[in-house]
């Protein structure tokens, strides 16, 4: 039997960055405390992190690495396809 990491228990598609209908992109992660967070990218060079269901937020370094790393693809994205479009 294969081990499951239980982050993945909670968030099954944490840590992938997907399109949202909208246009932006967002990503999923596990905080320290298992809980989930959504985070939001606009082509801002920001992230947009919600906290509507928390009073508190516990984020590790590699939280934080990988918020960085998602936000750096995201807007490595939106430039593609805005050059593309513009070409």
């Amino acid at each position: 039997m294969k081990d499951k990491n239980i982050e993945d228990v909670f968030c099954p598609d944490r840590n992938k960055l997907k399109r949202n209908k909208d246009g932006s992109m967002s990503i999923k992660i596990v905080d320290a405390e298992l809980d989930v967070i959504k985070c939001k990218f606009n082509f801002d060079d920001c992230v947009k992190i919600d906290t509507k269901d928390y009073t508190y937020l516990t984020l590790s370094r590699n939280n934080l690495y990988k918020i960085i790393d998602a936000l750096e693809e995201a807007e490595n994205i939106f430039w593609d396809e805005f050059n593309n479009k513009n070409k």
